[in-house]
């Protein structure tokens, strides 16, 4: 099944994210999850049709994920026309953010700045700290949670500040 269907599927993911390297860890992500649910797959009649839904759920996920990304980056980006109270407001998140991190468990820490800081690959940082590509994936993916979680809280406590003076 791997070997009928992995270049398909990569080419599918491709036309999505633009990147045939992200669409070949996308594509290795998909057959990991047929691999967990074999079970669930062999019953199935139209199988071409369910691998191609969870290849195209892979594909939209990501992009989800890497426009939520970008959104962040781009709101707390230092701009000239900013005020002093919205630059304040961008360091003040910018140390929020670090502090969070240098919270971390090691690991999880590392993940996070290999990945953010340094550029790395998933697999770039599974292979520079010896763990498997999906455990970098869990610690991106509670790093992220986590500082989303507090960055919503600080940014709601900053509002009703501004409405409460």
């Amino acid at each position: 099944m791997f070997m009928k269907y992995f270049p398909k599927v990569k080419c599918f993911i491709t036309r999505f994210v633009k990147s045939p390297a992200i669409a070949e860890e996308l594509t290795q992500d998909v057959f990991v999850k047929i691999w967990e649910n074999f079970d669930k797959i062999t019953g199935i009649e139209y199988r071409d049709a369910y691998i191609y839904r969870i290849a195209r759920n892979e594909a939209l996920d990501f992009i989800s994920q890497r426009h939520q990304e970008e959104i962040l980056v781009d709101n707390f980006k230092l701009k000239e026309d900013y005020s002093i109270e919205e630059e304040f407001y961008a360091k003040e998140l910018e140390l929020l953010v670090e502090l969070i991190v240098n919270r971390m468990p090691s690991q999880r820490r590392k993940v996070y700045k290999m990945s953010r800081m340094e550029g790395l690959t998933n697999d770039e940082i599974a292979k520079n700290l010896n763990i498997s590509k999906k455990t970098v994936e869990n610690h991106l993916n509670l790093a992220l949670k986590k500082i989303k979680k507090i960055i919503s809280v600080f940014s709601l406590l900053s509002l009703f500040m501004d409405l409460h003076p």
